[in-house]
């Protein structure tokens, strides 16, 4: 038989704290956080803003972003095959939108299915444009300016 000591109570009360002090952490975190599945459709952080409206964009179009002086080039031509040009693509979430400019200098904001003059706004991605009237197709896609000297 073993005999008991005035430290024995003591000792298991010790034990006791210590084990709860090592499970705390956990318990709480288990009362306050209920179930945290992953919720992506309707995670706030996954849902894209609203966009503004295209015309909040203007002078995006008007003074170029990639020219040192922020105005446009007198040498750059303003109109490419069919008198348009891409100017740039904003894509936000599920939403594109294509800034085009057209050979009579009006600036053309447009989304999928939207018309440029004859021409109907087929796909709009990072990089190009696809834009059909009837069997014709055309091709849009941002001009890159050459070196600066």
């Amino acid at each position: 038989m073993i005999a008991r000591t005035p430290y024995d109570g003591l000792l298991g009360g010790t034990i006791v704290v210590l084990l709860a002090l090592a499970v705390w952490p956990w318990a709480r975190w288990a009362l306050h956080e209920p179930d945290r599945r992953p919720a992506i459709a309707s995670s706030p952080s996954t849902i894209a803003p609203a966009l503004p409206p295209l015309d909040a964009f203007r002078e995006i179009a008007e003074r170029p972003l990639f020219s040192p002086s922020r105005r446009p080039s007198a040498s750059a031509p303003v109109a490419g095959l069919q008198g348009m040009r891409l100017e740039g693509v904003l894509v936000v979430g599920a939403e594109k939108r294509a800034i085009i400019k057209q050979a009579d200098g009006r600036t053309a904001r447009v989304a999928e299915g939207d018309m440029v003059g004859e021409w109907t706004v087929r796909q709009i991605e990072r990089e190009r444009v696809l834009l059909v009237a009837g069997e014709r197709r055309l091709e849009l896609t941002p001009r890159r300016p050459g070196p600066q000297r």
